[in-house]
């Protein structure tokens, strides 16, 4: 399909495109591994929703670290 593009072109082409999938994946957001624990009855929904509530409240506590950028993790 791209085979009339000139060899240099689309080198430059992957590299664009990889480099842009980089970005996009370091720039997502992650949680830190962390323990915690919520009791929840209800559908799925609910214990959806009270996870990620118990999750804020162990931020708050300060017993686990907030969600940051993937690409933190790689500065060390």
């Amino acid at each position: 399909m791209i085979s009339w593009i000139a060899a240099d072109s689309r080198r430059l082409f992957l590299i664009v495109c990889a480099i842009a999938a980089l970005g996009l994946f370091s720039a997502q957001t992650v949680r830190p591994s962390c323990t915690y624990a919520v009791m929840s009855f209800g559908g799925e929904a609910q214990q959806k929703e009270a996870a990620e509530r118990g999750y804020e409240e162990a931020v708050a506590a300060g017993d686990c670290a907030p969600p940051h950028a993937r690409w933190q993790f790689w500065r060390g």
